[in-house]
């Protein structure tokens, strides 16, 4: 199912934000693009995902700013004095002479840090790249949900009109063995017209039991509704339930074609053409869903 959702969190002298976009896809596939920074947040990140999305492939994009602090410029103070400690006792020990001064010690590795140069840390800043992912997957799922309401609405209509068929076709059926008999009985007195010989009134209701029998579509029916009444709970139910339907439409597709086979009726036949059509139309938005 697609959606998007973009979400910020801030931490010490840092602003970290996530992207969320997904398209439809029948498996979940997560694509995570984030600063080398951040590298150690892409296991978690993935698996956060996964907790929500089940189908779908789903672009997940990083950003992480810098942001002004109270403390502008933090000097490193252990740090110099190490840096002072050990040049001084190399000088000593090579017998170097020479001094020391600020600007030198201030430009070393490490000793003055401003916010621009603030590196993330794990332990301290994993918190914010979650709760900013948090907040992107947030308004990315109530996006979803909403379309989800939308395709639950279509859903349910055509499962509706599939069932409208289906009870019309229940009617047309309790009297399909009485039409059996009148064309059976027409083509077998135009035959026997023919021939010159005699209709058997036993022999006829003989072959009209039989082909009724062959074409008795009472079992397919029940299933069918059986079916469709699965798919109504499926619905109420929400959630994933895409790969459900999934396999639900394929059992509904098999019984409205053993119908359309077994029934000759023309008035059935256009039914199950129209089944057949609200059926696709019902596998295409399935595809939307996780």
């Amino acid at each position: 199912m697609s959606g998007y959702g973009r979400g910020e969190a801030e931490g010490e002298s840092i602003r970290i934000g996530f992207e969320a976009r997904a398209v439809n896809h029948r498996f979940c596939r997560v694509t995570v693009h984030m600063p080398s920074e951040l590298a150690f947040f892409e296991a978690p990140a993935r698996h956060i995902v996964r907790d929500i999305v089940q189908r779908g492939k789903v672009d997940l994009t990083a950003t992480i700013a810098r942001t002004a602090s109270t403390e502008a410029v933090r000097v490193n103070r252990d740090l110099a004095g190490s840096y002072f400690r050990a040049l001084h006792e190399l000088g000593t020990d090579l017998g170097l002479e020479g001094s020391l001064d600020l600007n030198t010690l201030a430009g070393l590795p490490g000793v003055i840090a401003t916010p621009e140069s603030a590196t993330l840390e794990p332990d301290r800043d994993a918190a914010v790249a979650e709760a900013a992912l948090r907040s992107a997957l947030d308004s990315f799922d109530q996006m979803r949900r909403s379309e989800g309401e939308h395709l639950r609405t279509d859903l349910r209509a055509r499962f509706r009109t599939i069932s409208s068929e289906v009870h019309s076709i229940e009617k047309m059926a309790t009297d399909m063995p009485r039409r059996y008999r009148d064309q059976l009985g027409a083509r077998v007195a135009a035959l026997c017209e023919e021939v010159e010989g005699q209709l058997d009134p036993a022999r006829l209701a003989q072959e009209v039991a039989y082909y009724a029998d062959r074409s008795d579509i009472t079992e397919e029916l029940v299933r069918l509704s059986s079916h469709l009444t699965k798919g109504e709970e499926l619905l109420a139910e929400g959630g994933a339930v895409g790969r459900s339907l999934e396999f639900l439409i394929q059992e509904l597709h098999r019984e409205i074609n053993t119908i359309g086979s077994k029934a000759k009726a023309t008035e059935i036949a256009d039914m199950v053409i129209e089944m057949k059509s609200e059926l696709e139309r019902i596998r295409e938005q399935v595809q939307n869903i996780e």
